[in-house]
């Protein structure tokens, strides 16, 4: 599963994009404006979004992906979450964890998760179009 969310203004309007594969293959995606934050919080809540969409897929073993070194390092206990607005999303976040037999993470350059770049800033691009 990949992750990515963006924020237009720091704070201003959010967007997040996750994406989920199998062998590869993309079997579930989601792109979603949800309201106005912080880059930080975006990207805590595109991964909540891409840990749902791999529990409802029925997923027991997953992979995460995501550009965010920090979030990265946040949700593997290698940086503590000490922001008081980020760490209920934290919280949120290892509870979904609990879900799969089998989890890990890993850190990728931006360049490798352009799919969900482009659906959580598509997000925000569709809401301005109107």
């Amino acid at each position: 599963m990949f992750f990515d969310g963006a924020c237009r203004g720091n704070p201003g309007p959010m967007g997040i994009g996750a994406v989920l594969l199998e062998n590869g293959k993309k079997i579930k995606e989601i792109s979603k404006r949800i309201g106005k934050g912080t880059n930080n919080i975006a990207e805590w809540s595109a991964l909540i979004e891409g840990l749902k969409l791999a529990k409802a897929h029925g997923c027991r073993e997953l992979e995460v992906r995501g550009d965010s070194q920090l979030i990265i390092r946040q949700i593997t206990g290698r940086y503590m979450v000490k922001s008081q607005n980020l760490i209920p999303l934290y919280e949120e976040a290892r509870k979904l964890c609990r879900n799969f037999e089998k989890i890990s993470f890993k850190w990728v350059q931006r360049e490798k998760n352009a799919d969900t770049d482009a659906l959580s800033n598509r997000a925000l691009d569709v809401r301005s179009l109107r």
